[in-house]
């Protein structure tokens, strides 16, 4: 019961950030003096941090704030197509640092998992005095099997069955647990962004290696039989031969792509921010202006398709896709009404992602902090 109450409370403060006591007090049940000694416990073992307010508009005593503390942290490898980012996240939210690497083409598992563990042991050194490591989430950009850490099949990066976590374990020595990197990002964007306090979601986004997606029924990520629930990039959505990564034609992935978009703009190697830039002052140029028309026109068919599926009161587009959003909301609007059910888009609201890059960072240290949240006094954390 002890054991489930510290999960609880750490929990609660690592998702809801800093929290007062008394907050927690009415968000677990549980008794003042019981919060007091399990929070009085996390402080102890340094995985939370207490402050008093300045007391300014309070009714009363200055309330005390306990927040999760940043100098407990988890590695994120995130490998796409082109490139691998290696990144700190600590317990607190905060993304303490990250490096983007070049990723060559046709790497494979056993180069990226020793290029990822060459940067990682290269980090630890840089951590503060004290820090201490959770583990290594990483966020695979394909099917995978969750509880043994292998990537079934990454297509965009041509990987089959490899056992990943354990070749990152064997670089860096550290605890490696591996997810779908768009379930990853529509887990955080549930607890953390846009989606906080929506129980169903649909989730979309757009990243260098193709579209994925995921969804929220009753407040649980869908996972399907065997944990690939979610492909949504991969609905087949067009007659068009156009394929995706996986060889699959006419998909979502296929008819919304990003590179259309970078090479159009004569860009090359952009971020999301510069790619937004350069859309926002040239989307009207007709050559742009028909392609965002035509990817706006297929995404609109897509979100009409899980409308009609899930019900979802909230449909988030993240990545590439927010600009969509921004510069074609009403085009887009117009293209979902006609090809769902008038039922199915009632209440419904469609949201930018709210994280910006720090999305899949955030979300893949959730990997990382897993154990630790369940078991905070009895998990061993290792020295940076």
């Amino acid at each position: 019961m002890r054991q489930a109450n510290l999960s609880q409370v750490l929990t609660l403060i690592h998702q809801h950030g800093a929290l007062r006591r008394s907050d927690l007090t009415l968000m677990t049940g549980l008794n003042r003096s019981t919060i007091l000694d399990l929070v009085a416990n996390l402080q102890k073992h340094g995985l939370v941090t207490q402050t008093r307010t300045s007391g300014v508009g309070e009714i009363g005593r200055p309330s005390i704030e306990v927040a999760a503390s940043d100098a407990i942290v988890s590695f994120v490898v995130i490998p796409r197509l082109g490139e691998i980012t290696i990144g700190v996240v600590g317990l607190g939210g905060n993304v303490v640092m990250r490096q983007r690497q070049a990723l060559p083409e046709g790497a494979t598992p056993e180069f990226a998992a020793g290029l990822a563990g060459e940067v990682i042991n290269q980090l630890k050194k840089t951590l503060g005095k004290g820090t201490r490591i959770a583990g290594i989430g990483v966020a695979a950009p394909g099917q995978v099997r969750v509880k043994i850490g292998n990537v079934r099949f990454a297509p965009s990066l041509g990987w089959r069955e490899s056992s990943f976590a354990a070749l990152l374990e064997a670089h860096t020595n550290l605890p490696v647990r591996l997810d779908n990197d768009a379930s990853l990002a529509c887990a955080a964007e549930q607890t953390f962004g846009a989606g906080a306090g929506f129980d169903n979601m649909v989730f979309l986004i757009g990243v260098p290696g193709g579209v994925g997606g995921g969804a929220v029924i009753k407040g649980e990520l869908l996972r399907g039989h065997h944990g690939y629930a979610g492909e949504l990039g991969h609905m087949r959505i067009s007659d068009s031969e156009a394929q995706d990564y996986s060889g699959i034609p006419g998909t979502l992935e296929a008819m919304v792509v990003r590179d259309h978009l970078v090479t159009a703009l004569g860009l090359s190697d952009a971020d999301d921010e510069q790619l937004f830039e350069a859309l926002r002052l040239r989307h009207n140029e007709p050559d742009i202006s028909e392609l965002l028309d035509r990817q706006v026109h297929y995404l609109g068919r897509a979100v009409a398709l899980l409308l009609v599926a899930l019900n979802p009161q909230l449909v988030v587009l993240s990545g590439f896709l927010e600009i969509h959003l921004e510069l074609r909301k009403d085009q887009l609007l117009k293209e979902i009404q006609p090809q769902a059910l008038p039922f199915a888009l009632e209440g419904v609201e469609i949201r930018p992602g709210s994280m910006g890059s720090n999305l899949l960072p955030v979300g893949t240290a959730e990997l990382g902090f897993q154990a630790l949240l369940q078991n905070p006094l009895g998990f061993e954390l290792a020295k940076a």
